[in-house]
């Protein structure tokens, strides 16, 4: 049975506003943490290349970094060394992982330990500071700071190791110790694992963890949510929902990193993600935070599969398949990137639920890119005056008409000029 189509509905129009900084698109790599997850510093320069990624992140780890010694001066393993001359994209370093040297399980939880990392730090910005990096303090403190205790998912009890509050004594130190010896590095705090309702995140605010840094770093992944909510727009829903909770600076909202985001590509799990959907959802986000100024940068999860096992979530993140081949959300990457960078100026909309339209302007040119929150949803736009050449995110330009269809898949449609009057309809 074919849906009634809505009721023909004005589309919202208005000014664009343009971006303080470009948003920055990169892609998580495994050098940092040893492993064989089957990076190849070459092949995944090229790969890097090939998408347009601008920046990589990657762990720097405190143990492997200062492995001849707490007071000797720090080195990269030698695979990550070799990326990282391989590459012109700009390093996101986390600072991180336990250091056995400190004792106990090595995660600094104490003053001493907490004034070591903060040496390791400051050593590591020293010796990295000619490429310019964005320094990330730890990576999901959250869940991983107390392995005896388990995960925290929300905010802690009072002297929970894992609370918000912990973190944020560790993130001021750090920081402070980047600043004195790179007093204009980007560093990022949070890089907050799951959250509900960014109960944690607040308390890291709360706890004066975000003073001194440049922006808020948070993780998002909703590929076990129900089948509905395995999609951009719920979290983008999320990310909205955390910019207003968040405290202003000077009037001005903390700038927002998503420095892990992605849709798995598993098959014969209770989580999968079909390929074409993974590559939809990543182009929707990318778009979305373009558009959103607030919105800084971009980490997709990750490169390439770092495993084979089909069914394996951890194995089947990437925008290549581990043996360096493309899915359909590599293409997806490529193409958004070559968007982004040409844009000055943009708006968006969600005239209704289940439909985004994102305008930009490129100085020469207005595009209007609009999709579907779901595959199983779709739209359609009907512009007034002569037929405009529209085309499907990763696909050629297609015909010229006043009648377009919508999708999940990002569709780019040329604009006329400037007052085009534009209708929708929901399908």
């Amino acid at each position: 049975m074919t849906a009634t189509p809505g009721q023909l509905k004005v589309l919202p129009d208005g000014p664009l506003s343009p971006r303080p900084v470009p948003l920055i698109v990169g892609v998580g790599v495994h050098f940092g943490i040893g492993g064989d997850y089957g990076y190849d510093p070459a092949r995944t320069a090229q790969a890097m290349e090939t998408v347009g990624a601008s920046s990589f992140r990657d762990d720097l780890t405190w143990a492997g970094f200062k492995g001849a010694g707490m007071n000797a001066p720090g080195t990269m393993r030698p695979g990550q060394a070799a990326f990282l001359a391989a590459t012109r994209a700009r390093p996101l370093f986390i600072l991180d992982h336990p250091n056995p040297a400190i004792g106990g399980d090595g995660v600094p939880v104490t003053d001493a330990g907490r004034a070591a990392f903060a040496g390791f730090a400051r050593d590591a910005a020293q010796q990295t500071a000619a490429r310019r990096p964005i320094y990330e303090i730890w990576n999901e403190w959250n869940l991983n700071a107390a392995p005896a205790m388990g995960k925290l998912i929300g905010r802690a009890g009072p002297g929970d190791p894992r609370g918000g509050d912990a973190y944020a004594r560790l993130a001021a130190q750090a920081t402070a110790a980047i600043r004195a010896t790179q007093p204009g590095a980007t560093i990022l705090a949070g890089a907050a694992g799951t959250d509900d309702g960014w109960q944690w995140v607040r308390s890291v605010a709360g706890g004066g963890g975000l003073r001194g840094a440049d922006g808020l770093s948070v993780h998002y992944y909703n590929h076990c949510e129900r089948p509905e909510n395995r999609t951009a727009d719920e979290a983008i829903d999320k990310m909205q929902a955390l910019h207003g909770a968040m405290p202003t600076r000077g009037g001005r909202a903390m700038p927002i990193y998503v420095t892990e985001i992605g849709w798995p590509t598993t098959r014969g799990g209770s989580c999968d993600i079909a390929r074409n959907d993974s590559g939809d959802n990543i182009a929707q986000f990318l778009l979305w935070s373009a558009a959103t100024p607030w919105m800084r940068g971009v980490w997709i999860y990750q490169l390439k599969d770092q495993g084979k096992r089909p069914d394996d979530i951890e194995d089947n993140f990437g925008l290549f398949t581990y043996d360096y081949k493309p899915k359909p959300a590599a293409c997806m990457v490529r193409d958004v990137t070559h968007l982004i960078a040409r844009a000055k100026s943009w708006r968006v909309d969600q005239p209704q639920p289940g439909l985004t339209v994102v305008r930009m302007d490129d100085g020469q040119s207005r595009k209007l890119i609009a999709w579907t929150d779901r595959s199983s949803q779709k739209a359609q736009l009907v512009l007034g005056g002569a037929p405009v050449p529209y085309r499907t995110v990763c696909a050629p330009d297609g015909p010229r008409d006043t009648t377009i269809p919508i999708g999940s898949r990002p569709v780019v449609v040329s604009l006329a000029g400037k007052g085009t009057p534009i209708r929708y309809r929901m399908m």
